[in-house]
């Protein structure tokens, strides 16, 4: 088993090898949420008490596209894999993959890493077990969020972009100390104290606080594999007595060196191992979603939309500030009048620019006692049309950036809705990439999720299944069934097989059953006889 040290060091070579990338990405969840001016600039503005003012249309853009992914939910699919997997428990398993996205508000998980990605480059979901009751030994499968990816120190060295090829992973998490001296009695309550760029707040260095991390590796340990002559592969150490074989009928067929890959947890400080375990599957159950993935001059890097639309977006801010001062510097208009003309009418004439009189009157000669034209306003200067030029074109520039396009309006109103759906999906396919990585990502987890089951899932019991129409219904799983010879069947065995999963994308069935209906009606208006 790894020591406390294993995850002090593992979180090192994190913070060495993403310390740059993770301060760029902090820097873009701020500008998206209102920091757009360099520091340097916005405290000579306060000293001067100029005005510095933001005009978030970055946030606005990426709300966007949040909201069209959730239009578009990615279903998962189990497929069976073998001779020994069945169509029949693939469907349950399908209906069991829906009550687990359910019961654990997984939609809540999705929108969050997604969130995070298209902002910064990178978010997280993770997979864990947990008993359904207080007072039941059963247990379920849950999906659930990670509210900070700072916590998250995800394996430097994994490629993949569903992350499925990491071998380590660390979580920290705060604790309060009343609770942690209560569930670990005689332990020190000394938190894990290193840490990485984006973690520690201020908010959350508190006295009562304590600081835990979880870490997460894959370990190998060298094993004899075992073939039967019934087509089972075994490990060694889990060979039944030779006994036992024989009376079945089963002799050994063959034999390799092989090993077992073990999925291992455990719980610290930065000073000791609180609980350790085996966690069942392959993977490791931290899931990331990345935005934009390359590798430039050997050195990973990640970025969502605010990368590029920083510039822009500053543009934006500085000529609408620009515009806005220079309009509240203008002189008010003024009044051209012969010297004479305002006689007895003076404070109506001063206050012609605050207030709305009915009625100005004014003399029609002047002091001189010859006839003077009427009064005349003379307009002041108006705001730089060069500046309301530029503000255009930034405005533009940023939606180029961040591929999202206004649908293009005739004036005659004449349009299909299968049309106004096509312009509205332009800014769907530009950023294609970042609904397809989330997909991939579902898809993984739906993997730990199939790894989990024959463990998660042992016994007979019931469960709830959702179909595909979003009705549930109840299944008996693992049921022991005998024949008339006496002899057990299972029904629903989760506990055997391998399961592969596809995803589902697209519209819902909702939305499905809509278009469905727009689409009838049309035929029917065209054709009155049916």
């Amino acid at each position: 088993m790894a020591s406390h040290e294993d995850a002090v060091e593992f979180l090192r070579l994190c913070t060495e090898a993403e310390g740059p990338s993770r301060a760029e990405a902090l820097q873009d969840l701020n500008f998206r949420y209102g920091d757009q001016w360099p520091a340097e600039i916005i405290n000579s503005r306060k000293l001067e008490s100029r005005p510095a003012l933001t005009i978030n249309e970055t946030d606005a853009y990426i709300r966007k596209i949040e909201n069209q992914q959730r239009q578009q939910r990615p279903r998962m699919n189990p497929h069976p894999v073998g001779s020994r997997a069945s169509i029949e428990v693939a469907k349950t398993l399908k209906g069991l993959c829906r009550h687990i996205e359910v019961n654990s508000d997984a939609d809540n998980a999705y929108d969050l890493a997604f969130s995070f990605a298209i902002t910064m480059g990178f978010g997280y979901f993770r997979l864990y077990t947990d008993y359904i009751r207080d007072d039941s030994f059963d247990q379920d499968i849950y999906i659930g969020q990670i509210e900070n990816p700072f916590t998250v120190y995800f394996d430097p060295n994994s490629s993949l972009p569903d992350g499925s090829d990491s071998e380590r992973c660390l979580v920290t998490d705060l604790m309060t100390k009343k609770q942690f001296r209560a569930q670990y009695k005689g332990a020190q309550d000394q938190g894990f104290r290193e840490t990485g760029t984006g973690e520690m707040q201020n908010e959350w260095v508190t006295k009562e606080d304590i600081r835990l991390a979880e870490y997460m590796y894959i370990s190998r340990v060298k094993a004899e594999l075992v073939m039967l002559s019934d087509g089972t592969t075994l490990f060694g150490d889990s060979l039944p007595p030779e006994p036992i074989l024989q009376q079945a009928g089963i002799v050994i067929k063959g034999t390799r060196p092989s090993f077992k890959r073990q999925v291992k947890w455990c719980k610290q400080t930065g000073f000791e191992i609180l609980e350790e375990k085996v966690i069942p599957g392959r993977y490791i159950p931290v899931v990331p979603v990345y935005g934009v993935q390359v590798v430039l001059d050997g050195k990973r890097k990640r970025f969502g939309l605010v990368r590029f639309a920083r510039d822009p977006q500053t543009m934006i801010n500085f000529w609408q500030t620009a515009m806005t001062e220079q309009a509240a510097m203008m002189p008010k208009a003024k009044w051209l009048l012969a010297e004479g003309q305002d006689e007895g009418h003076e404070n109506e004439f001063a206050q012609a620019n605050t207030r709305a009189f009915p009625v100005l009157r004014y003399k029609t000669v002047d002091v001189d006692g010859k006839p003077a034209p009427p009064p005349q306003r003379i307009e002041p200067s108006q705001v730089d049309s060069a500046a309301l030029a530029n503000a255009t074109i930034a405005g533009e520039n940023l939606k180029r950036v961040l591929g999202v396009y206004d649908p293009q309006v005739k004036t005659d109103g004449n349009k299909s809705g299968k049309a106004i759906r096509g312009e509205a999906m332009q800014s769907e396919i530009s950023n294609y990439n970042y609904f397809d990585n989330l997909t991939r990502s579902i898809k993984h987890g739906a993997r730990i999720i199939l790894g989990w089951t024959p463990t998660t899932y042992d016994v007979q019991r019931q469960m709830r299944i959702i179909g595909d129409d979003g009705k549930p219904s109840l299944v008996t799983v693992n049921e022991r069934v005998p024949d008339e010879a006496g002899a057990i069947t299972v029904r629903n065995d989760l506990t055997v097989a391998e399961y592969d999963v596809v995803m589902d994308t697209g519209p819902g069935m909702g939305t499905l059953r809509q278009e469905a209906v727009e689409n009838l009606g049309q035929i029917l208006g065209a054709n009155k006889e049916l």
